[in-house]
This record gives structure tokens, sequence and C-alpha cells, in this order.
């Protein structure tokens, strides 16, 4: 078949325009499932990246477990990051390469906890703060509450999770709350301008998958009647990655 000169300068504008899309915005890789990578460098459990393989949709690989500093050559390439209750500190190279990583259309997924689990001084803030979400000193101790998610573009229903001890976030659009007085958030987030998404969670119980699926509530340790909730840690997770990795 014959193809006259417009059509073929049509053409070869548009296979430049794709090549140059990919070339720019490295985290979009057409045709190709996306990468999530999981970061141990900051003294996380590669465990837990493992356990997340478990939880992803179908379009994604397998979650890439990096034990690497973070730079430019740890996300390229990589759809999402993931950094799960981090213990040692960010250097100012790191904080850099992931706010640029997010600004040129990346995903990330933070789960802090309280401050005798993650403390504040790793540096988080720094990296989430320029997007409008940040997370605060502990929250007052509340045993096994528990946190609950309202139906949203996340979450396709109610969902219950566990929370014992954590922090709460101040900006974004709030996913789940803490079970209790004083209105902490127990995970928001944002979408950016590049397509990407900033999730944050104040608490790391969902994220281990804690509680118990038919809905029964553990005991407390203390006082003696509190319960936790968490039978929906795994959906809630399911939905929270599913919500990451879509563009």
């Amino acid at each position: 078949m014959k193809t006259n000169n417009k059509t073929s300068h049509f053409i070869c504008l548009l296979t430049s325009v794709i090549i140059a899309y990919s070339l720019i915005f490295p985290t979009v890789v057409f045709g190709q499932k996306k990468i999530l990578v999981f970061d141990t460098y900051h003294g996380q459990n590669p465990g837990n990246g493992e356990t997340f393989n478990k939880l992803l949709p179908p379009n994604s690989r397998p979650v890439e477990i990096s034990s690497k500093m973070i730079g430019k050559q740890m996300l390229k390439k990589k759809h999402s990051l993931v950094i799960f209750s981090p213990t040692k500190p960010f250097q100012g190279e790191e904080k850099q390469a992931i706010i640029k990583f997010l600004k040129s259309g990346g995903s990330m997924l933070l789960i802090f906890d309280e401050e005798r689990r993650t403390p504040m001084n790793v540096g988080v803030n720094d990296f989430i703060r320029p997007f409008g979400l940040e997370l605060t000193g502990n929250a007052p101790v509340r045993h096994n509450c528990g946190a609950i998610a309202d139906s949203s573009e996340v979450c396709a229903r109610k969902r219950e999770m566990p929370y014992s001890g954590g922090r709460s976030i101040t900006g974004g659009k709030v996913i789940s709350r803490v079970n209790d007085e004083g209105n902490y958030v127990h995970s928001a987030y944002t979408k950016l301008r590049k397509g990407g998404k900033l999730i944050v969670m104040s608490d790391g119980m969902a994220g281990l998958l804690m509680g118990m699926p038919n809905g029964e509530r553990f005991s407390g340790t203390n006082p003696s009647d509190s319960k936790y909730w968490g039978k929906d840690s795994k959906i809630f997770m399911q939905e929270i990655l599913k919500f990451l990795v879509e563009k």
C-alpha cells in the first residue's frame, strides 16, 4: 500500500514524540509491566517487600528489593518506590533524588510508625513536605483502637484496620482515620502534577497485615478491655498498592 508524503511525515513525527516522551519520563515504560522498588537501605525488613508481591495487581512485575542508596540509578525506570518503617537517616542527596523522582512522574508509598519504631530524625518529612503532606509527632497513646477507611477512589467500601500507637498526617486527601477522639489521620494521599501519587501511612500495622480476616478483635495490652481491628488489612493494602501503581 502506498503512502503519501503527508502520511509518512505524520508517522515519523508521532514516532519521534513517543520516543522523546519515554526518554523524558522514564518512570512510564510503554508496553511493560510496572516496576515497584522496595527500599531496604534504611534498616527495613526485606521480608515485608516479599509479602507485597502477593498484594500487587496483575499489571505489576514482582517487587524489586533494593539495598542500595536511593539515587538516580536505583530509581531508573521504576514506577513506584516503597519506604516501609525506615530507621536509618536519609542523606541529602537521597532526599533530592526522591523529590526529583516524584516531580518527574514517579509514585511513592511511605509507611511510618511511632517514634520508638521509626524515629522522626530519619528525615522523611523533608521529602514529603514539598508535596503538601507531613507526619506529626506521636499521637497520644491509644491501645488497639483501630482505624477506619470510608469508601473512596482508593477503597471500594468501608475498611477496618489496626492502629495502636502511631502518628497523624497533615495535608493531602484522607483515606482513613484513627477510630478514636482527636481526628488523627491514619493514611492520606495526594496526586502529583506529572501523574504520580504520594501515599503516606502513619502506622505500620496494616502494612504488616495484622488482624483477623474473620473480624475477631484481639485483646489489647493496656487497658485490658481495649481491642484492635484488622479484618481488612490485606484488602486495604491491596487497594493501596493498586491505587499507587495505576496511572
